[in-house]
């Protein structure tokens, strides 16, 4: 099947759809089954990438789409062994949310889905950063797990989308928070990811107020625990994140010039906290 997806990615778009109008039945479900395989080439270099060839290309059928996004959300894979560390199943978990991520972008710019499974597909995937608890990046010997960047990615995306329940965005900064307290310190541009999810609700007008709000209780939450357990390590590392959060946020609302009261906020407490 290698040999056949190499084949596919080097096709035009006339050759792939006509390949795709005999095989990709049995080539999408091969797909599918394997997104979160351990063998690194297979998932990033051969299904992944032939994934962003067949949406961008428009190659699917609806109900090809629609089955995809259906078994997405199931306990097979988005939320597969949910709340675990350190187990492979965290491929499953985190390729998931990149297809579903995919499949949202489609669906904004060519809808498929009825609003029923709209819906039910994005409550389930708001709720993934909150769920997830294994935040390795590269494992060696099986390439990217990168969950927290590609939850971040999906989280954007229903951020941004124009028939998004705005009772799921509350959903979405709880998860965006909750990443803060992991364990461990990011490393792998997670930050940049992660604001990337304000920066698609500064561009709906999401209320700017309610964002302050929650950035204020991000910082309270970290005065919070300092009596309750001290300067120890995991405070530490959740300060990291939350410093290198905010200064990322900073120059990307002053970059876009969006949020002024935001950008002055996030400044605000990464002074004070820089000389605490």
């Amino acid at each position: 099947m290698k040999k056949q997806m190499k084949m596919v990615l080097e096709m035009d778009d006339i050759q792939c759809q006509n390949y795709m109008e005999l095989h990709g039945e049995q080539l999408f479900e091969f797909m599918l089954e394997n997104l979160g395989s351990t063998d690194g080439e297979l998932r990033d270099e051969l299904i992944y990438r032939l994934l962003v060839k067949l949406l961008t290309g428009q190659h699917l059928e609806s109900n090809q789409l629609i089955h995809a996004c259906k078994e997405l959300i199931t306990d097979r894979y988005l939320l597969l062994s949910i709340g675990g560390k350190d187990s492979d199943d965290v491929f499953t978990r985190s390729f998931s949310t990149l297809w579903l991520t995919g499949l949202f972008w489609l669906d904004q710019e060519q809808p498929f889905m009825n609003s029923e499974l709209r819906s039910h597909a994005m409550e389930k995937s708001a709720t993934y950063l909150l769920k997830e608890q294994d935040t390795r990046g590269l494992i060696d010997g099986k390439g990217w797990a990168h969950s927290i960047a590609h939850g971040a990615d999906l989280a954007a995306i229903i951020a941004s989308h124009p028939l998004v329940e705005k009772r799921l965005i509350p959903v979405i900064l709880e998860g965006v928070a909750s990443c803060f307290w992991k364990g461990g310190v990011y490393v792998d541009d997670e930050d940049e990811r992660l604001v990337a999810i304000i920066v698609s609700l500064a561009k709906i007008d999401y209320p700017e107020d309610i964002l302050v709000e929650w950035t204020e209780q991000v910082f309270d939450k970290l005065d919070r625990k300092i009596p309750e357990q001290g300067y120890s390590q995991s405070f530490y590392h959740a300060r990291t994140n939350i410093m290198q959060f905010m200064k990322t946020l900073y120059f990307a609302l002053k970059k876009s010039k969006r949020y002024h009261k935001l950008q002055s906020t996030s400044s605000f407490f990464v002074q004070k906290w820089q000389n605490a």
